[in-house]
């Protein structure tokens, strides 16, 4: 008799276990909350193009809780671009000469437990300073940070920014 129970005891404790286990590593956990954008002067062509890298998780977290959209990523369906577009670009503002730049979201794609997002402007004059705004997923993660890397003439300069900090300039 004792040893039944023991046995029992074992085969709920383990059990439990597995659920516990199943349940933490069911959604991506990441100790720390990092995006990068990477923003390219084409003088040549006049154009800029930006690229922002983001934890999944973390843009579907902030699809959902600005404008209860729930985005699955990996499908890639156009609701869910809208969606992206008009995040990035209500976080991301760049400024050449003191002109504001509007982005049109061109795709994105899932590498790993991270979303690329792909955007570009229309072709402007490149001449000036320009100053970035860069508030991605500020809203929900007191601790974001948010890496930029700024090209141009083929010289890459980059900057930190860590939240509440939203700018910089090049």
């Amino acid at each position: 008799m004792q040893r039944h129970n023991i046995f029992l005891d074992f085969k709920v404790g383990f059990a439990l276990f597995l659920v516990v286990l199943v349940g933490v590593s069911s959604k991506t956990i990441h100790p720390f909350h990092v995006s990068v954008t990477e923003i390219r002067l084409d003088e040549s062509q006049k154009l800029v193009n930006v690229s922002c890298k983001m934890f999944t998780d973390d843009l579907q977290d902030a699809l959902v809780r600005l404008y209860q959209h729930r985005a699955n990523l990996g499908t890639k369906q156009e609701k869910d671009a809208v969606f992206i577009g008009r995040y990035i670009s209500e976080r991301l503002q760049v400024t050449l000469a003191n002109q504001p730049i509007t982005w049109r979201l061109v795709g994105y794609e899932i590498e790993e437990e991270a979303v690329w997002c792909y955007l570009d402007a229309e072709p402007i004059n490149l001449s000036g300073q320009v100053q970035v705004k860069n508030t991605l997923l500020y809203d929900f993660l007191p601790d974001q940070t948010n890496l930029i890397h700024f090209f141009k003439n083929g010289h890459r300069t980059s900057h930190k920014l860590v939240n509440p900090h939203d700018f910089v300039g090049f």
